[in-house]
């Protein structure tokens, strides 16, 4: 190990110490210790503490393989989304249709019966997709994994779901390869916002 990177890790354990020491004094022990591992986290420039926080769906698409747009019924071309990733390894994710009503219920109630599911995504119902549970992070092959605890259509509960994605600041980017409910193969890019 050179000079340099000896004077890096050791300056890091001396704010480390510091910044517990400080909070020691004038927080109760619990959250100072929350707080330290936060900022030491935020400090490392790790993947995993750029990726913790909340988002905000910017925009969805979903692309065939010769670069066409595939429309979506479900969710629609600028669904609203948020999606939640905290320091102890939960993740929550929900979307929804812009233009949702109660007098399109029949219609997608019907809709809703036939959904088959597939292995590579949480399905939408009802306009609406929601999941909750926890994560995983492969940071050498980019890819964070959803295990979904609980989701909106019961064929998902229990599922892994995987998804590569990057962090730039604050925007995060995921894309994954999927196919529709017509069995159209399509790449689907994500981009979140972080919310302040």
């Amino acid at each position: 190990m050179n000079k340099v990177a000896l004077r890096s890790i050791n300056s890091r354990i001396v704010i480390f110490v510091i910044t517990v020491t400080i909070l020691l004094l004038t927080a109760p022990v619990e959250h100072a210790l929350v707080v330290a591992v936060q900022a030491q986290a935020a400090s490392d420039g790790s993947i995993r503490a750029q990726l913790i926080g909340s988002w905000r769906l910017v925009s969805r698409q979903s692309k065939r393989a010769n670069g066409e747009v595939e429309p979506d019924a479900g969710l629609a071309t600028v669904p609203l989304g948020v999606l939640i990733y905290d320091q102890s390894g939960h993740v929550a994710a929900q979307l929804s249709r812009r233009d949702r009503t109660v007098a399109m219920l029949g219609e997608e109630c019907q809709s809703a019966a036939t959904t088959k599911g597939t292995p590579d995504t949480a399905q939408t119902i009802l306009g609406y997709d929601a999941y909750f549970g926890t994560y995983r992070i492969n940071e050498r092959e980019g890819i964070v994994t959803h295990h979904l605890e609980a989701a909106l259509f019961p064929g998902d509960i229990g599922k892994d779901i995987d998804r590569h994605f990057t962090v730039s600041s604050d925007r995060l980017t995921i894309n994954f390869n999927t196919t529709t409910r017509d069995g159209v193969k399509v790449t689907r890019t994500l981009i979140w916002e972080r919310m302040k």
